[in-house]
């Protein structure tokens, strides 16, 4: 945006932006008819030149802040219009103008700060405004400039856009957005702007963690947390396109078609490197956080200790914790989420290994996180923070059971006896049975191991659930649940003594016969026909019929 030539328009323009110069830094004016000045900049939005539409959008910023934030607005739906008209009303080249102002001898740096600043503000408050949800290709759009403000714009302004860009991330067209951002640039030492935000992102939560203990109970935790929160959803997201991104590269590579990484390889072993030591961090603060939120404080007597309505099993808490404590706390989740990812997907054995010190962390979690209250306690634990809690939690411990000691820590720490538990309740739960897989797939991976050892007696109940889970089942979607526990139940019998295995001889017969029974049947699916074939191979490898007599040999159906 270059100022008029003509002496006049270069005096009405500095009026004009001497009345616009407050808000674009933060200052607001007051509104005392906030409709009427509404109407006012979406007119003035809709003139040709960019100084009115500069103006209208100055009046804009504060109308929205003030007045639609409020939701002083009669009809909710009244002003989801008003505000999807409002976003509409700005042309998107306008917003490209101002996110490329840059300063120059005819537009001083101040003025071209405010110009960027003003258009991520508005943009800001329109993310607030709509959600996610509602961003549009306009959003989208604007996103390679916005990754390319934050190599020199302010700490306000670059702290809007991250709120921009978490918002973007929860979208597949908005993640793909900012994490392929390629900004062309004449300087071919310049990185990438996807690995700046990544690499400032993960500096932030280095700087910050470390003494995020001695904050929790201070005005300024909850703006650190969310801050925090927003960054580790940022990177859990670019790992998710990570993975995604070399999965495909090794697709394209055995193909021998063309690909590409998505960082130059120096880089992205630099951020491999940047994740995997904020994630040890990140273990080290869920453990001293998860040590300050359940034990006593060292020295006090606990006749002093205030027990906030606990019984005398309950964990006691000191005084350096927040009010809600470690299984409430948002960030532990964001936290959790991206550690999670990290230790599944990322080939790390050596922070796996340091994240056994925190097996006991994670089984907590699964049990209290989101409410606090334990498995089971008034039949209800399967609210959605707690589900989403236990999910997390799994993907974690999938990681974690790929060395020797993380196994062997999920077994000290009496991580089959929760799982089991869990897996058993959920099973008559069809909207749970996803879970119940991704259960599966952890207890299988500890079976397996050399560290578990022969199966253990009180391990075989689940043969009767996995019976159980077959009868269950209505359409294939329950039968890959019912399958899934039943592989489970092949390798609990398979590893077994035979004293446990005669124990388990008849419910063993019952479900080979269930499986035979459902694997005559077509399905859509060659995964559930091979699923089934593999148990019933199983089954009948340990013959299991030949020591009972061919009179106890009987057809079940699987309805039963």
């Amino acid at each position: 945006m270059e100022p008029r030539k003509n002496e006049m328009e270069e005096t009405s323009r500095k009026e004009k932006r001497d009345q616009i110069e407050p808000q674009a830094l933060g200052h607001e004016r007051p509104t005392p008819q906030p409709l009427k000045e509404l109407e006012t900049a979406l007119d003035l939005l809709k003139k040709p030149d960019d100084t009115s539409r500069l103006v209208g959008l100055a009046l804009l910023k504060p109308v929205l802040e003030q007045e639609l934030s409020q939701g002083n607005s009669e009809d909710e739906g009244q002003k989801d219009a008003l505000i999807l008209r409002c976003w509409r009303a700005i042309p998107a080249k306008f917003l490209d103008g101002l996110l490329k102002a840059r300063a120059s001898d005819k537009t001083p740096k101040e003025e071209a700060s405010n110009m960027i600043g003003l258009a991520v503000a508005v943009m800001h408050a329109f993310m607030r405004l709509m959600g996610s949800h509602q961003t549009d290709a306009k959003f989208v759009g604007r996103v390679p400039l916005l990754m390319a403000t934050l190599r020199s714009c302010p700490w306000e302004t670059s702290t809007q856009i991250i709120d921009i860009v978490h918002g973007l991330i929860m979208t597949p067209e908005g993640s793909l957005a900012v994490f392929q951002t390629d900004v062309k640039t004449s300087d071919t030492d310049q990185k990438p702007s996807v690995y700046l935000l990544i690499t400032m992102l993960l500096i932030d939560i280095r700087s910050t963690i470390p003494s995020l203990q001695e904050k929790l109970h201070s005005d300024d935790y909850p703006a650190i947390s969310a801050r925090l929160s927003r960054a580790y959803d940022i990177v859990s997201a670019f790992v998710v396109y990570l993975v995604r991104s070399l999965e495909k590269m090794l697709d394209d590579e055995s193909s021998n078609r063309s690909f590409s990484a998505p960082l130059p390889v120096d880089l992205l072993l630099k951020i491999r490197t940047n994740i995997s030591e904020s994630m040890s961090l990140t273990i080290e603060y869920l453990r001293d956080r998860y040590d300050s939120s359940t034990a006593g404080a060292a020295g006090l007597h606990a006749d002093a200790r205030a027990s906030n309505g606990q019984s005398s099993s309950d964990p006691l808490p000191i005084a350096w914790d927040t009010s809600s404590g470690i299984f409430s706390d948002s960030l532990v989740l964001a936290q959790l989420s991206c550690l999670s990812l990290w230790l599944r997907d990322e080939d790390n054995d050596a922070l796996r290994k340091e994240a056994t010190g925190i097996v006991d962390v994670l089984l907590a979690l699964y049990e209290k996180g989101e409410d606090g209250r334990a498995l089971g306690e008034n039949g209800n634990d399967n609210k959605d923070g707690n589900r989403i809690f236990r999910s997390t939690v799994l993907v974690a411990l999938e990681g974690i059971v790929e060395t020797p000691e993380g196994v062997d820590a999920f077994l000290h720490e009496g991580g089959w006896k929760t799982l089991a538990s869990d897996l058993t309740e959920l099973a008559p739960k069809i909207e749970e049975r996803l879970r119940g897989i991704e259960i599966v797939r952890v207890l299988l991976a500890v079976l397996e191991s050399d560290v578990a050892g022969s199966t253990k007696e009180e391990w075989m109940p689940l043969i009767s659930l996995a019976n159980s889970a077959l009868a269950l089942t209505s359409d294939e979607e329950d039968l890959e649940f019912g399958i899934a526990v039943s592989q489970l139940a092949v390798e609990l019998l398979v590893r077994a003594p035979r004293g446990v295995r005669n124990k388990n001889r008849e419910a063993a017969i019952k479900l080979l016969r269930r499986a035979e029974a459902l694997s005559t049947k077509d399905y859509a699916d060659v995964g559930i026909e091979d699923g089934l074939e593999e148990v019933v191979e199983g089954l009948e490898s340990l013959q299991l019929g030949n020591e009972l007599g061919a009179d106890r040999l009987v057809i079940i159906d699987p309805g039963l």
